[in-house]
């Protein structure tokens, strides 16, 4: 799949931005010139000629903000991330103008593809590691890696295609040591260890005989969509590790309950299981040792 809202959407929005001008255009032409009192059909005309500007208010909004996010993707692609940051506060401020309940589903992708560039945009999450963690990573990752580099090349282009980080293979990594056959206690299966309803939700086939968790692109393609989801959801990617770990409405629960939205502090308070307090510092080790490894191979 290419990226969420790619020129074929943008074309699709321009063209009915011209549709819907073009008709406010036709109707004014027809606009009655009488007096609407006691008038049904000009009563029904100003109605529809109402509901026609208001169309064209919304297309114009959702041009501009498309026109924004491109040029914020454009930005971020050639280093600037100050403007693309700039851009895309714009795009999403002028799409947060138009109501959920007069979204469209192409406007509804828009939303989706600013809050893609978002993730795609924000920063790698920084934890102190000490170098004592860093040697049981290194010694950890070693029988990972000939896995790991069988899939690299394909994996990692979905995760660009989904606008994800490459290094979120670190999630693989640490779930399963990338096995495609791993199978866990509680039945999450496969290189992400998905559980069978989220697999089934992102559109995978869970059978007995036909499990796609255990496809590593399949698989992989439905886990980006999911942990890009928990980004979108939290905004951070500690957190996001976190809800893969322990579950979004566990750690949305504990956000609710305490107003802490920083995985450190959660930590901190022991807010959060210990499993899922180890499972995130170890997940962002090994996203460090693969950009080390990625920037190397440059």
């Amino acid at each position: 799949m290419k990226s969420m809202f790619g020129e074929r959407a943008h074309l699709k929005l321009i063209a009915a931005a011209v549709i819907v001008m073009t008709l406010v255009v036709t109707t004014r032409a027809q606009s009655p010139v009488a007096s609407r009192d006691n008038d049904p059909v000009a009563s029904a005309m100003e109605r529809i000629h109402s509901a026609v500007e208001r169309r064209a208010a919304i297309a114009d909004r959702a041009l501009a903000a498309s026109r924004l996010l491109n040029e914020s993707r454009i930005a971020r692609k050639h280093g600037e991330l100050e403007r693309a940051t700039s851009q895309l506060q714009q795009a999403e401020a002028i799409a947060n103008e138009i109501e959920p309940s007069e979204r469209s589903y192409l406007l509804n992708e828009l939303m989706n593809a600013i809050a893609v560039e978002g993730a795609a945009s924000s920063p790698s999450p920084k934890i102190q590691t000490p170098a004592s963690d860093m040697q049981k990573v290194g010694a950890f990752l070693r029988p990972a890696l000939a896995s790991y580099n069988v899939y690299r090349e394909s994996l990692t282009r979905i995760l660009r295609e989904e606008f994800l980080p490459p290094e979120l293979l670190a999630v693989a990594i640490v779930e399963s040591g990338f096995n495609p056959q791993a199978l866990s206690p509680k039945g999450a299966r496969g290189i992400w260890q998905l559980m069978p309803a989220t697999a089934e939700r992102y559109g995978l086939a869970v059978g007995a005989t036909d499990d796609h968790r255990t496809h590593p692109e399949h698989s992989t393609r439905a886990a980006a969509r999911y942990l890009r989801d928990l980004y979108q959801q939290f905004g951070d990617w500690k957190l996001a590790l976190a809800a893969y770990n322990w579950g979004e409405d566990k750690v949305q629960q504990v956000i609710n309950r305490t107003g802490v939205r920083d995985f450190d502090e959660m930590a901190r308070r022991g807010l959060l299981p210990p499993e899922t307090r180890n499972y995130v510092p170890a997940v962002i080790a090994v996203w460090r040792r693969l950009r080390a490894l990625n920037e190397s191979s440059k």
